[in-house]
């Protein structure tokens, strides 16, 4: 079966909306589709949609260019502002200047990051993810949203914990 098409059915199966289901069209680039994951990464991850299993046979090795990853191990990177980490990750992320970014760890990813000057970050942690998150100076602004028991975060020498703000949610997703 196509790709799109197996997408279309496991989301309709899950509960994915209409308006979705059309944009779920023959002839979607692998950027298309991860546009679209991102844009609706509320529904994948509250739904688990697509699944791990899925990602890794159809996505691994070709999604990472747009921000997905699927059990990488991520060399350093700077200010992307979406990344989704899937599966077994590991990581090196940090954020300056003025950037904007929204980081999503999931399954068993580990990642360090690093905010200073004005960056502005938002991280949701899911499933058994681990954050080590290193914050400097009054300016950088981080947001925790951190859903289940079993994930972990690790505070590194933070000098303005007053600009993070950590959401500890009492249910496993969105």
């Amino acid at each position: 079966m196509e790709l799109i098409q197996q997408l279309k059915i496991d989301g309709i199966a899950k509960g994915l909306c209409r308006p979705w289901q059309g944009k779920l069209h023959i002839g979607l680039s692998t950027e298309e589709l991860v546009k679209l994951y991102i844009q609706g990464i509320d529904f994948c991850i509250s739904e688990d949609y697509p699944t791990l299993d899925f990602l890794r046979e159809h996505f691994r090795g070709k999604c990472e260019p747009f921000g997905v990853y699927v059990d990488d191990e991520i060399p350093p990177t700077k200010n992307k502002p979406d990344m989704v980490l899937n599966g077994a990750c590991k990581a090196l992320v940090e954020y300056d200047g003025y950037s904007v970014s929204r980081l999503y760890v999931r399954h068993d990813s580990e990642v360090a990051v690093n905010v200073s000057d004005h960056a502005n970050v938002s991280i949701d942690l899911f499933d058994h993810a681990k954050l080590h998150i290193a914050v400097v100076g009054n300016d950088a602004k981080v947001l925790i949203n951190v859903y289940g028991k079993e994930t972990e975060v690790d505070y590194i020498g933070l000098s303005s914990m007053g600009k993070v703000t950590t959401i500890f949610n009492d249910k496993t997703t969105y």
